[in-house]
């Protein structure tokens, strides 16, 4: 396969990892740079930042109410995160950084509470991208880390 076959497949599964939370874009990746060569190892991180970033900016806009999410557990979650960072808007930024870094809490429903609060759309950005890309570099190095200590 080519490079650019498996960096627009990895952006397509990204978004679609964004979007429907039981696609998880961490197997996947995990599996695509095993299967690759090392050169390409830096290019499907860059994709999988890249269409968790473009996803996320969808569902910030479902927060903000411009697109309708369906009412359930997601809606609950949504409501109590959103009180969370309308009360300390400094600590929400920090929270959702640390949500697009290590996934905890949810990025899902932090970045709804995200839209729904309207932070800072620049800051949402810039935060989404630069936690998904380190998080997806660190996924990225298992594969090899794993043969060195095993393989």
């Amino acid at each position: 396969m080519t490079l650019l076959v498996v960096w627009l497949t990895t952006f397509a599964v990204s978004v679609l990892g964004s979007l429907v939370p039981f696609v998880n874009i961490e197997i996947y990746l995990l599996s695509a740079v095993a299967l690759s060569p090392r050169a390409f190892v830096m290019p499907l991180v860059i994709a999988a930042t890249a269409g968790q970033t473009v996803g996320k900016i969808a569902m910030y806009f479902v927060g903000r109410g411009v697109l309708k999410l369906p009412a359930g557990r997601v809606q609950r979650g949504l409501e109590a995160a959103t009180a969370r960072l309308e009360a300390r808007p400094l600590w929400g930024k920090l929270v959702f950084f640390c949500s697009s870094l290590v996934g905890f809490p949810p990025l899902y429903v932090m970045t709804l509470a995200a839209g729904a609060v309207r932070m800072n759309f620049a800051f949402f950005v810039v935060a989404c991208a630069v936690g998904r890309f380190f998080h997806f570099a660190v996924v990225a190095l298992v594969p090899d880390l794993w043969q060195r200590l095993f393989g």
